[in-house]
């Protein structure tokens, strides 16, 4: 017979090949070329199918939508992200599409090109095409753009810096700033987290709405408080205290704050060994719980204590004492655990001499 049979071969993960599960159309192109002009010192593409050269935004109409990623390989298995040269919304439409940006960059790193002067001038290049893009021509495209910013999508500790900052452009009469005017705002206790102190007298450079806080004394859920936050130009780096006379410097609630290792207080060491405490006040040593960050849960933060801090002149002395208190714990252990074996071996001997006076005493086989 001349009629030939059409076969799908399907795997256990394949789809009927359907056009509703067709993954794009026939006439759209997934692949294409570059090459390196010298003369020019830049990548040229060329997608031959349809006669397209150096027109990447002619080569992006014939893609998939949404085109999300574009990745290029070079002769020597590189890996190179050009999407900002072929997507015309990638500051806008295309970055929503992406994953997160630290992940994805983590990811292609292990095979990232060598760091030669032609992939930073490449680099160079495709950052050109970013900024020389005109302004946006709707308020959405605007938010979480990453060159641009509009007052209004400013969030919660976000601020415009200098306040007198010039727009680079205005959108129906509303002011456009440049991402790099947006600085970020902190309260008092969230600067001391980054080892950072407000300066006496700076006035706040924005006041918000605080998170509900409940008040133990009236017995309700504060809702109405007022927080003030300041910028990073209006903190100084956070200068430790000096222990003096064998004690160490602590804050109102009795604890060392050590969020970052440079907030140690000078003359005293951090010790990250558990129950030294109660090795300390039998010494008659002087040591504070670190606190090195604040943890969430059951609907309140509490604190997150890593060790202890003492001074410097006793760091050996209680390594010692904390070495030999583990010696003898072990010891304790290993004389509760034998204790407990005889035990259980005596309970299991006078058992069965029981069980053989019973058999003698009433003649029990």
């Amino acid at each position: 017979s001349g009629k030939r049979s059409n076969r799908n071969v399907l795997s256990s993960d394949s789809e009927p090949d359907t056009p509703e599960n067709q993954s794009f159309e026939e006439d759209k192109i997934i692949c294409w070329c570059e090459v390196f002009s010298k003369p020019d010192k830049q990548w040229i593409s060329i997608e031959c199918t349809n006669a397209i050269v150096d027109k990447p935004y002619d080569i992006e109409k014939l893609l998939p939508k949404p085109a999300a990623y574009i990745l290029g390989y070079d002769n020597d298995c590189y890996i190179k992200d050009l999407t900002k040269r072929y997507c015309s919304e990638y500051m806008t439409s295309t970055l929503k599409l992406r994953v997160d940006s630290d992940w994805w960059e983590e990811t292609l790193e292990y095979f990232a090109p060598p760091n030669s002067k032609l992939n930073k001038e490449e680099e160079k290049k495709l950052e050109e095409i970013l900024v020389n893009k005109p302004l946006p021509k709707t308020v959405g495209e605007f938010k979480n753009h990453p060159l641009y910013a509009l007052k209004r999508h400013l969030l919660k500790f976000e601020s415009i810096y200098p306040p007198d900052a010039a727009p680079v452009g205005f959108l129906r009469e509303e002011p456009v700033y440049a991402r790099d005017n947006v600085c970020k705002l902190h309260s008092r206790e969230t600067w001391v987290k980054e080892a950072r102190v407000v300066r006496a007298g700076e006035e706040p450079y924005k006041i918000v709405k605080a998170r509900p806080k409940w008040d133990r004394i009236a017995g309700v859920m504060r809702t109405d408080l007022p927080l003030e936050v300041f910028g990073f130009w209006q903190t100084n780096p956070y200068e430790p205290p000096t222990a003096e006379g064998g004690k160490v410097p602590r804050n109102e609630y009795g604890n060392v704050e050590l969020f970052k290792p440079c907030m140690l207080p000078h003359g005293t060491v951090h010790l990250q060994i558990p129950c030294l405490n109660r090795i300390a006040k039998k010494l008659g040593i002087d040591c504070s719980p670190a606190v090195v960050g604040f943890d969430g849960h059951k609907g309140s933060i509490h604190p997150v204590f890593d060790g202890f801090v003492v001074c410097e002149e006793f760091e050996d002395t209680l390594i010692a004492a904390w070495e030999e208190e583990q010696v003898n714990a072990k010891k304790r252990e290993e004389e509760k655990r034998e204790k407990r074996i005889y035990g259980n071996w005596k309970k299991l001997i006078k058992g069965l001499l029981i069980r053989e006076r019973i058999k003698l005493k009433y003649n029990v086989k």
